[in-house]
């Protein structure tokens, strides 16, 4: 009796291993077990507590210990998996298992393995084992070392990066194996000798009863065949790869073993971050809506009932439809000047090909939210976008999925089709390649309030980043603040020695080679509200830096700044205090400037430091290699004092060594905005604006002082409403776009500028501003206007000047126009391009008018009144006298220039000036409310 139960048993066992399930991996059946995420996971609070076998009602995952053993949820592409802490995590089948479930009963031992997950942590400890959990023999496992193993035999793929998600295989058998990453071979050499372990536990997690051998990752699958899968090895990995947003080698096909829905031949270089959606029921394979698991920001596809899960994903597909795309491998950021599409100015450098198989209809794409104007280009033949392109927009629509924002467009992609994203990008000087920093203090502050800790400052550089506190750092105990009132009206961010921020990664992983190629730039102003630190200031540096340097390191081998010798008047920009520079008078300290520098690091050259659009040559040397890839703002990042105080106002930061017209334009942006002079009045420098048009011309060379513009320059971000210059020899002029000049140029106290490209330039020639017996001011100021011109406000702070005037030439002779003041500033005007102007101290004429001789009378009178007698008799020295109340005279309404015979005395309304002008023999001036006397 007892024989018979016992054979029973085994019949059982038998024909329930024999039994061909309807799901399996890729369709591929045999797999012996089957951990999935999205299966079999029974939870208990946050805990996981179980997690089944789906492949046979057998060798289940149990609780381990105590509870605080317990792993926990996560997800790796919207799918679920279980997450393990890397300290005491792990489950284990209650039991042993027969070696026969992992492996062949009999040597040569054949197995088939496969793993899904990411690295969270850097110990490199196994991720599964049938073993004896003491890791002295192994049936088969996994490690996060980039291992896998058979009867105690590894093969070591490559190690992974930390957050990176990836497929592990192996195939083969114990004489001879491959193990493959991603669907790549990449190794087939074994370590170690043929062992096995028999009947053991399974174990995941952790090697097992070893109390420090645990993975720290995310595990989403492991299947396991006690077979080779030489022929079925590509279907298990496409339906894993699809599933969990892995790009890997090779056709994506179907469990049928027909369907290709990826094929490599044809969509030949597009084979970049693939991903995609799909339906597959032989493999329990039902994905609506994926992302790369590869590093960097990823497009997301989804079907349009979009969620933060795939299975909560309301849309719907049919089995073995399938829609996946690949890109080219370019730069997923606006990058490719683009034209033709309204709003937008450059595309992303990535395109995008799709694979629609079955005919999968309106799918929702999205990109996170950040770029302005952002639009979808679709082009069924033109990978270059050049013509015949379908724009949506997707700016307009936002959806959060897990906490973060999109933009979205639901769209239908065909088979074949390219597409890519567009945005309108702004970048200084609209130089946008490589631009890895753009802290601008009026954006992206965590407080616009006057004296708060500013604890973060986000980038405006398409690459995003943040730059964020420092804690802990030795030697930089203080915070940075906020002002909402630094030079020309713009705010900035203060930080006294000992103060500084950090951005993590904000270089690319190329940045530590040798040949990379940098530029940099700030705008500030040395001292903090102090006296500027005398001796060398680290500004920038990039390194190895964390944000919280505990003890002095190696880590200032990249930093540039300014070496100050006097407070006021010395001061020099230099690269480390390894480069012995002259200290002599290239800036004054005590001021706003603007530093910059580009180079190559490991390439000797006489790198220029530019300081203020002036060029400082050095003697050639070679640039040090970064040590890595953070970028630190006013940090000693070795934690040394090797740092002062600084209002910061803007930093610039490019991967790549900027050209001397690119230096240019990112110099104008910052001149004008932040109301500093650059060149000299003996080297005058053209001003360009991002369109290359030159806004302020060198050739106004004895007007290149204290230049300063009115400007909006969209591509740019600049938007300065008003100006006045901070050179360290004052002017005496603000410009405003209304009758306010103290608010901040951010107010909504100021007009805004109506259009793009509009530029009001101007710059003085040196002169005193005493007046000359003409009682016109000696100072003479020059105009450059460009664009479509808008009414400006100027102001002056001498309090003598009654009027301000302007005219084709600067010795005030020609066409010249008088504008009153009133409370020191003019009313709205628009001075003509190429116009120059002054001030003048007219006083109003107060002479009794001229009535002798008293018998002289006027004999013509034109009255619309009643005839009054003796009218016009009893008006004195006149010709002609005019009388009427409701009626006015109006005189020739033409221009002085269109007069070809002028006459003295001739009198117009000029439509061009707009006032009444009287022809004294020589030239036309208006006439305003004086004596009048110096137009004689």
């Amino acid at each position: 009796m007892k024989k018979t139960n016992t054979l029973v048993s085994i019949f059982l066992i038998t024909n329930m291993l024999m039994l061909t399930k309807a799901q399996n991996p890729g369709g591929i059946p045999g797999n012996q077990l089957w951990y999935k995420g999205d299966a079999g996971i029974t939870t208990a609070g946050s805990n996981v507590i179980a997690w089944n076998n789906s492949s046979y009602n057998l060798y289940h995952l149990v609780q381990q210990s105590t509870a605080a053993t317990l792993p926990t949820p996560s997800y790796i592409n919207f799918n679920p998996a279980v997450r393990f802490d890397g300290i005491d995590d792990r489950l284990a089948t209650s039991s042993g298992i027969p070696q026969n479930v992992t492996t062949t009963s009999a040597s040569p031992y054949a197995t088939s393995q496969y793993v899904v997950y990411r690295k969270l942590g850097p110990a490199m400890n196994p991720l599964y084992s049938h073993s004896d959990g003491a890791g002295g023999t192994w049936n088969v496992g996994g490690n996060s070392d980039g291992g896998m193993l058979i009867t105690n035999r590894s093969i070591i793929t490559s190690a992974p990066a930390i957050n990176e998600t990836r497929l592990q295989s192996l195939d083969g058998s114990s004489n001879s194996a491959v193990a493959y990453l991603n669907g790549t071979a990449s190794a087939n050499g074994f370590n170690n000798g043929t062992a096995t372990a028999g009947t053991k536990n399974f174990w995941i997690g952790g090697e097992g009863t070893s109390t420090n051998k645990f993975a720290n990752a995310d595990i989403a699958e492991i299947i396991v065949y006690n077979t080779t899968q030489t022929v079925g090895r590509p279907q298990i990995e496409s339906y894993l790869s699809l599933k969990y947003g892995i790009t890997k080698s090779g056709n994506y096909i179907a469990s049928n073993g027909t369907t290709n829905y990826w094929n490599t031949s044809a969509n030949a270089g597009y084979l970049s971050n693939i991903t995609g959606i799909g339906r597959d029921d032989n493999s329990a394979l039902y994905q609506k809506q994926s992302m790369s698991t590869n590093s960097g920001q990823q497009i997301l596809i989804g079907l349009t009932g979009m969620a933060n899960t795939s299975a909560s994903n309301s849309g719907t597909l049919a089995n073995l439809q399938f829609l996946v795309v690949g890109d080219n491998g370019a730069t997923k950021s606006p990058s490719v000047a683009i034209s033709g599409i309204a709003g937008v100015n450059y595309r992303f450098a990535s395109v995008w090909k799709t694979q629609n198989t079955g005919s999968v209809g309106t799918v929702r794409m999205m990109w996170p939210q950040g770029l302005k104007n952002l639009k979808l280009v679709q082009n069924t033949s033109d990978p270059t976008f050049t013509t015949g392109n379908t724009v949506t927009d997707m700016s307009a629509n936002t959806q959060t999925i897990n906490g973060v924002v999109y933009n979205y467009a639901d769209v239908t992609l065909t088979d074949g089709q390219y597409f890519t994203l567009a945005a309108f990008v702004q970048a200084p000087g609209g130089v946008v390649s490589n631009l890895q920093v753009w802290n601008k203090a009026d954006s992206g502050t965590n407080t616009t309030t006057e004296g708060s800790t500013v604890t973060s400052w986000n980038s405006s550089a398409v690459a995003g980043g943040q730059l964020q506190a420092l804690s802990g750092f030795i030697n930089h105990p203080s915070s940075p603040t906020f002002m909402n009132l630094g030079s020309n009206f713009n705010p900035a961010v203060r930080m006294v020695a000992g103060a500084g921020l950090g951005m993590l990664n904000a270089f690319s992983t190329t940045a530590t080679t040798s040949g990379t190629g940098g530029s940099f730039y700030t705008v500030s102003k040395a001292g903090a509200g102090s006296s500027p630190t005398l001796g060398y200031n680290v500004q920038m540096n990039i390194s190895g830096a964390p944000l919280n340097l505990s003890l002095i390191s190696a880590y200032n081998f990249a930093e540039m700044g300014p070496f100050i010798t006097t407070a006021t008047t010395s001061g020099v920009f230099t690269w480390d205090t390894s480069i012995d520079r002259a200290a002599v008078n290239l800036f004054n300290p005590a001021n706003t400037n603007i530093l910059g520098w580009a180079y190559t690091t490991g390439v000797a050259s006489a790198y220029p430091y530019r300081i203020n659009g002036k060029s400082d040559v050095p003697i050639s040397f070679t640039p040090r290699l970064f040590t890595g890839r953070n970028f630190h703002l006013n940090t000693d990042t070795d934690g040394g004092l090797e740092r002062g105080g600084f209002d910061y106002q803007e930093t610039i930061a490019y991967e790549r060594q900027i050209t001397s017209t690119e230096q240019n334009r990112i110099e104008s942006y910052l001149a004008l905005k932040y109301g500093v002079t650059l060149g000299t009045f003996a080297s005058p420098v053209n001003y360009t604006s991002t369109n290359g048009t030159t806004v302020w011309s060198a050739a106004a060379s004895s007007y290149h002082t204290n230049v300063i513009g009115i400007a909006r320059d969209d591509m740019e971000g600049l938007h300065q409403r008003i100006s006045k210059s901070h050179d360290a020899t004052a002017d005496i002029i603000t410009i405003s776009t209304n009758n306010n000049f103290t608010a901040t140029n951010t107010s909504a106290n100021h007009t805004d500028i109506a259009n793009d490209q509009f530029y009001f330039v101007t710059g003085n020639n040196g002169a005193s501003t005493t007046y000359n017996a003409q009682n016109l001011m000696n100072r003479r100021w020059k105009v450059q206007s460009t664009g479509t011109a808008q009414n400006l406000f100027i102001r002056t702070s001498d309090i003598q000047a009654t009027f301000l005037l302007y005219a084709d030439d600067a010795a005030m002779t020609t066409n010249v126009v008088n504008v009153q003041l009133t409370g020191s500033a003019t009313p709205g005007i628009q001075i003509p391009n190429g116009k120059f102007f002054t001030f003048a101290k007219f006083s109003h004429c107060t002479k009794d008018p001229n009535t002798s001789p008293s018998d002289v009378i006027t004999k013509i009178g034109i009255t619309i009144q009643t005839k009054q007698s003796g009218w016009p008799e009893n008006i004195p020295n006149g010709a002609v006298a005019l009388e009427s109340k409701t009626k006015g005279f109006v005189i020739t309404r033409t221009t002085s220039a269109s007069i070809a015979n002028p006459v003295e005395g001739m009198l117009i309304y000029d439509t061009t000036d707009r006032c009444i002008k009287l022809y004294n023999g020589a030239v036309w001036h208006c006439v305003v409310r004086s004596c009048n006397e110096t137009f004689n």
